[in-house]
């Protein structure tokens, strides 16, 4: 072989070494983009999951609520209905009270 044809071969060794870096550097940055999307992945997970939990206690409050109102309700149509019949017991008492006055 002459020397032409070494060195022209040495120069397509060369090339070749270079394409080959430069995929490795691709690989690389290919697995680092690959590592990061797992991590962006990972959190949205956790976004998701503590929304999740976020969702469940908004609507247990929720619910208490509405236990705490339907309860406040009913104790005040109780009290409503307490105070009617002391109303209605008053209002006899003073009908009783003037008929026992008239007949004194």
């Amino acid at each position: 072989m002459s020397q032409d044809n070494i060195e022209e071969l040495n120069k397509k060794i060369r090339i070749q070494n270079d394409i080959i870096k430069g995929y490795e550097k691709v690989l690389r940055l290919n697995e680092e983009e690959l590592a990061n999307s797992d991590e962006i992945i990972r959190m949205y997970e956790q976004i998701v999951d503590y929304s999740r939990v976020e969702l469940k206690n908004a609507q247990e409050t929720m619910q208490a609520n509405q236990i705490v109102s339907t309860l406040s309700r009913d104790e005040l149509m109780g009290a409503l209905d307490k105070i009617k019949a002391l109303e209605e017991a008053n209002k006899k008492l003073r009908e009783e009270s003037l008929k026992f006055g008239r007949t004194s």
